[in-house]
């Protein structure tokens, strides 16, 4: 079946992915590389392969690895076994993406993984822009799902070539790994989503006038705003509201609180409208050093 990135592009819900949640927000995915869209993959002191043995559907990618520390590139000779896959041209903007993810599934005689079990790279033209993680959560035995913001990357808007790799440093000469890759795709939100929320002043005074919340949006086109409820809370009952039109992007909302709170915890929360799906953070406002005693 050959590569190609139109035939990939496929809309679904969270839900029916193995380990999701089911009050996740519905999201679209393009899938770059899994066991059974003949992708190609480039490999150096290992292989990669399509391999059923694990695989949430089908067929993923086998990445395997026989650490050897006597063999391997004449100049260093305990190096980095790699494999990586060039992305076609329209597929290396990921902007419009809120993250790029993929499962993984790790197999070994060793009894543990080291700190360092493997390496992800996302390769940028300048090295400089390149983005490169450690996947600290994977495990023996187990899939993982590991998911990346393509916020988080130096150079989103060209991403040449995704490389996985191991540093053989973290492993025993004599070794056996394999890491079953599958589900390689980018991901963003179908729906305008609230992803953050937070009270730049984590602890504000009683008589604060106004606190005002940084939220990051999603899942909007480019111009597109949608309408923003805010709540503070407590004991079940609405204290204060404030309503903002907001558009993607990280934006700050005020909360008007008019000075006359009494200390203690809140709920402060957020949700777009006509929408049930709640963002909660807790805010404790506590008395104000400049308020005079009575006498």
């Amino acid at each position: 079946m050959p590569f190609t990135f139109s035939s990939w592009l496929i809309t679904f819900f969270l839900g029916a992915v193995v380990g999701a949640q089911a009050d996740e927000p519905p999201m679209e995915s393009l899938v770059l590389a899994d066991g059974d869209g003949g992708s190609e993959w480039h490999t150096a002191e290992a292989t990669m392969r399509p391999d059923a043995t694990h695989a949430l559907e089908g067929r993923a990618m086998r990445f395997h690895i026989d650490v050897n520390h006597k063999t391997g590139q004449p100049d260093y000779p305990i190096g980095w076994p790699r494999t990586y896959m060039s992305m076609p041209k329209d597929a290396r903007d990921w902007r419009k993406w809120d993250f790029v993810e993929f499962w993984l599934y790790v197999d070994t005689p060793r009894e543990h993984l080291p700190s360092t079990p493997l390496g992800f790279i996302v390769r940028s033209p300048d090295k400089p822009s390149s983005y490169q993680m450690t996947v600290h959560e994977a495990r023996k035995g187990e899939w993982t799902r590991v998911r990346v913001p393509t916020s988080e990357m130096p150079n989103p808007a060209d991403c040449g070539a995704v490389q996985f790799f191991i540093s053989e440093s973290s492993y025993n000469h004599g070794d056996v790994l394999d890491f079953w890759i599958d589900g390689l795709a980018l991901v963003r939100y179908a729906e305008p989503t609230v992803i953050s929320m937070r009270p730049l002043a984590q602890v504000p005074h009683a008589d604060t006038d106004i606190v005002r919340i940084e939220v990051g949006m999603t899942g909007l086109e480019e111009g597109q705003t949608v309408e923003l409820l805010a709540r503070l809370a407590r004991d079940g009952k609405t204290v204060r509201r404030s309503v903002a039109l907001l558009r993607s992007g990280i934006q700050t909302v005020p909360l008007e609180l008019n000075g006359n709170l009494d200390a203690g915890c809140y709920e402060l929360q957020a949700r777009i409208a006509g929408s049930q799906r709640t963002v909660t953070e807790t805010i404790r406002v506590i008395s104000s050093p400049w308020k005079e005693e009575a006498p």
